[in-house]
C-alpha cells in the first residue's frame, strides 16, 4: 500500500490489499497495531463501513485521523482497481445510513432494526404467500446503497429483536390488532405516567399510534405541552418518548442537529421531542423548520461547507414542543397555528416513568412489568406499521375547512374506518371529541392575537369609508389606542405598548393591515388606507366575525341602513378598555377632527362574532334612550349573573366576554353573562 511519508506514523506501508481481504498495520501513534478483514471489490461500500466499525471498536481514534485513513486505502483502491471496467461506477456509490426507506411512499417500506445484535433492514416478503417479515442486509440504488444505522448511530431507543423466530411471533401479536385497539393499549400506558385533563391523555395517546403512520398523511399537527416548572412536561415528553416511532427527544434544540436527524433521503425518518423550548422563537433556521415541517413535501435548503454544494433536507414529522410557554404571538404566529395542546398542571400520575424506564435493577418487580409493557407496545407498533404501511386509508367529509382541517382531518382518517362494534365506535367518538376540544382551545387564542382586535377596528373604518374618503392611517392608531389597553412610549411615539399584544410599531403595522385585506397608500402628507372588500371579509370569518349583507349591496356607494350603529359595534370590539381622562380628552378631539364620532349613520352590515352556542341571535338595536337605573338597581353592584359594575359610573361589563355598556345593553347582550 502506498502511504505518503507525512503519514506513517497513521498507518504503514506494510499494509496491503487483495481481492480477498485488507491488513492494515497501523503506524507509532496507534503502537503498531495489526488488523485483518474481509474484503469484495464488488461491494466496496460495505467493505469500508466494517472498516470503520472495526477500527473505531479496536483504537482509540480521532474522526480526524480515522477520515485521513480511510481516503488513503480508497486511494489505493482506486489505483488496484484501475483495470476494472465497475471500478468507476463503484467508487462513486455513497454509503447514506437511514432508519427507513420507501422510495418516498411508492415502494415497499424498509425499517431498520437490530436483530441479534446485528443491524439489518425488516421488510414484507413477497415472495411467501402467509404474511412474514424478512431481513435485508442493505438497499442497493444506482448511485448509493442505503444502510442501517448501527446501535451506536442510534438518535433513539433501536428496536430490538433476539432473532427471525421472535419477529414472527409478534407479526401473529400484530394481526390481533387494529388502530382503535392500539389507540385503547396508547391510552393505557399514558393514563399511568400523566395526570392530566382527559383530552390531553386521549391526544398523546392519538399521537403516539398516529406517528407510526406520519407518512401516511400530507400534513401533522404539532402537540404543544406548556405549563410551569413541576407540572410534569418533563414526564409528558419521556412517556411519549417510550412508546412513540423513533423518538429524538432533544433539549434547547439546535437547527444542525434537526437537519442532521432528519437527513434528505426521506420525510419522517423520526419523531422530533423539542423540550425547554422556550427561546425557540428566537432562532430564525428552528421556526423556518416548525414552518415547513408540518408539510410532507416541503423542504429546506442548506448549503454543505465542505463540498459547497447546496443540500435540501427534510423538515417534515410529528412533533411535541414542550415549554413554560408557546413562541411568540406576533414572531411565532405560523408555528402556533399549526400546534394543538393546551397548559399543564400539576398532577400525581399513579408511576414515575423515569423510574420505569431505569434500565438497572434498583425497582420493584411491579416496574419490571411495567417496561416490559412498553416495550410490547413498542415492538407490536413496530411490526403493525410494517404490515399495514400500504393499507387503503378512505377519505371522510368534515364541516370544518381550512386550518383546522389540515390540523385533524389525516388523524380522522386513520381511526376512521373498520369501526363495526358499539365499543369502537364509542372510541372513536372520544377521538373526534379530543379534536373538538383542541380546535376550541386553539381559536379561543386566535382572540388574543392583535389580528382579532384589529378586525372590528378595520370594519369600522371600512363603513366610515363609504360615507367619506380618505381614511388615514392615523385615524386607525388613534382609534388602535383607545380601545387596545396600553400606553405609547413617551421617547418613541410610534411604538405603542399593549398590555396583551407587546409592542405594536406604527411602521410594522401595515404589514399585518395586508394580511387582513388593508392596503395603504401614500400622499404627500398622509397615508390612506384602502380597504379591499372580499378579502376583509374572508379573514374577519376566519377570526370568527360574519358581515351581514343585502343581496346586490357590496357595489352600490351606500347601502341600507342597518338597525346597529358605529357606537354599538365600538361596544361590541373584544377588548375595550377605560382610559384616563386626558387620553380620553384627546382621542375625542382626534375624533371629532376625522368625523368620527359625527359619523351616526347606520351600518352597511352588521359583524357578529359566530360561536356554536350563538350563532342565531339577533343583531342588537340600540335603544332610542339610554336606560336609567332604579335606586335599588344602582346600590347592586353586581347582578346574580356574570355582569358587573365598573367603578361607580353606569357603565357595565361581563367577566365571560369582556363587553361593556349600561346595564338594559349588558342583560340583553348574546352572553347575557350566564
Amino acid at each position: 500500500m502506498k502511504v505518503p511519508d507525512e503519514f506513517l506514523d497513521l498507518i504503514s506501508q506494510d499494509s496491503s490489499i487483495n481481492k480477498n481481504s485488507i491488513t492494515i498495520k497501523f503506524g507509532s501513534k496507534f503502537n503498531h497495531k495489526q488488523l485483518k478483514l474481509p474484503f469484495n471489490p464488488s461491494n466496496i461500500p460495505i467493505c469500508l463501513m466494517n472498516l470503520e466499525q472495526k477500527v473505531k471498536e479496536t483504537l482509540d481514534i480521532s474522526d480526524q485521523d480515522y477520515i485521513q485513513i480511510e481516503y488513503i486505502i480508497q486511494e489505493n483502491i482506486k489505483s488496484d482497481e484501475v483495470k476494472d471496467d465497475n471500478a468507476q461506477e463503484i467508487r462513486n456509490i455513497k454509503r447514506v445510513v437511514v432508519n427507513k426507506y420507501s422510495q418516498n411512499r411508492k415502494g415497499p417500506l424498509f425499517e431498520a432494526a437490530l436483530v441479534n445484535g446485528e443491524p439489518c433492514f425488516v421488510t414484507l416478503d413477497d415472495s411467501n404467500q402467509n404474511i412474514r417479515l424478512k431481513l435485508v442486509s442493505r438497499i442497493e440504488e444506482p448511485s448509493r446503497v442505503l444502510i442501517p444505522p448501527t446501535i451506536d448511530e442510534y438518535l433513539s431507543e433501536p428496536y430490538e429483536f433476539q432473532s427471525q423466530a421472535e419477529i414472527d411471533l409478534y407479526v401473529e401479536k400484530a394481526r390481533k390488532e387494529d388502530n382503535l385497539s392500539l389507540y385503547k393499549k396508547a391510552r393505557s400506558i399514558v393514563s399511568k405516567y400523566i395526570d392530566q385533563e382527559s383530552y390531553m391523555i386521549n391526544h398523546i395517546a392519538i399521537y403516539i399510534v398516529s406517528s407510526y403512520f406520519q407518512d401516511r398523511n400530507s400534513t401533522a399537527h404539532y402537540t404543544g405541552i406548556f405549563g410551569d416548572n413541576g407540572t410534569g412536561k418533563s414526564s409528558i415528553g419521556d412517556t411519549f418518548e417510550a412508546v412513540s416511532y423513533r423518538p429524538f427527544n432533544t433539549t434547547d434544540p439546535t437547527p444542525a442537529n434537526i437537519f442532521r436527524s432528519l437527513g434528505n433521503v426521506e420525510a419522517g425518518q423520526i419523531t422530533l421531542i423539542l423540550d425547554e423550548s422556550e427561546r425557540i422563537d428566537q432562532n430564525l433556521d428552528m421556526m423556518s423548520i416548525l414552518k415547513t415541517g408540518y408539510d410532507i413535501r416541503k423542504t429546506v435548503s442548506r448549503v454543505n461547507q465542505n463540498t459547497g454544494k447546496p443540500e435540501k433536507f427534510y423538515t417534515y414529522c410529528q412533533k411535541m414542543i414542550i415549554g413554560e410557554r408557546p413562541p411568540g404571538p406576533i414572531i411565532g404566529k405560523g408555528v402556533n397555528e399549526r400546534i394543538l395542546g393546551d397548559i399543564v398542571f400539576y398532577g400525581n400520575p399513579p408511576h414515575d416513568i423515569k423510574e420505569v424506564l431505569n434500565p438497572t435493577n434498583t425497582g420493584s418487580p411491579e416496574l419490571k412489568e411495567l417496561l416490559s409493557e412498553i416495550t410490547e407496545f413498542r415492538k407490536i407498533m413496530f411490526v403493525y406499521r410494517l404490515l399495514h404501511f400500504e393499507d387503503y386509508i378512505p377519505d371522510i367529509r368534515l364541516q370544518i375547512k381550512g386550518r383546522d382541517k389540515e390540523l385533524v382531518k389525516p388523524y380522522l382518517q386513520l381511526f376512521s374506518y373498520n369501526i363495526n362494534t358499539l365499543e369502537e365506535k364509542q372510541i372513536y367518538e372520544e377521538i373526534k371529541n379530543t379534536f373538538t376540544k383542541l380546535l376550541e382551545i386553539r381559536n379561543e387564542k386566535k382572540h388574543s392575537t392583535i389580528e382579532y382586535a384589529l378586525i372590528p377596528l378595520i370594519l369600522i373604518l371600512m363603513e366610515e369609508s363609504k360615507k367619506r374618503k380618505p381614511i388615514k392611517f392615523s385615524e386607525l392608531w388613534d382609534l388602535l389606542q383607545y380601545h387596545i389597553r396600553g400606553e405609547l412610549n413617551k421617547n418613541k411615539p410610534n411604538e405603542y405598548n399593549t398590555e396583551d399584544y407587546g409592542t405594536i410599531y406604527r411602521n410594522t403595522l401595515t404589514n399585518i393591515l395586508q394580511k387582513l385585506g388593508v392596503r395603504t397608500k401614500r400622499h404627500n402628507s398622509y397615508v390612506e388606507l384602502l380597504f379591499d372588500y372580499k378579502k376583509i371579509k374572508k379573514t374577519a370569518s376566519q377570526y370568527g366575525f360574519t358581515i351581514q349583507e343585502k343581496i346586490g349591496d357590496r357595489n352600490s356607494e351606500r347601502s341600507e341602513r342597518s338597525e346597529r350603529s358605529i357606537d354599538s359595534l365600538v361596544k361590541n370590539i373584544p377588548i375595550v378598555e377605560e382610559k384616563q381622562a386626558n387620553n380620553n380628552a384627546k382621542v375625542a378631539t382626534r375624533d371629532n377632527e376625522n368625523g368620527l364620532s359625527d359619523a351616526k349613520d347606520d351600518l352597511k352590515g352588521t359583524f357578529v362574532e359566530t360561536s356554536e352556542d350563538n350563532r342565531d341571535d339577533p343583531p342588537y338595536m340600540e335603544p332610542s334612550q339610554p336606560s336609567q337605573p332604579s335606586p335599588e338597581e344602582d346600590e347592586q353592584d353586581r347582578t346574580n349573573t356574570s355582569l358587573y359594575r365598573i367603578g361607580k359610573t353606569d357603565t357595565w361589563g361581563c367577566e365571560k366576554c369582556n363587553l361593556k355598556g349600561d346595564k338594559w345593553f349588558m342583560q340583553k347582550h348574546p352572553c347575557k353573562g350566564t
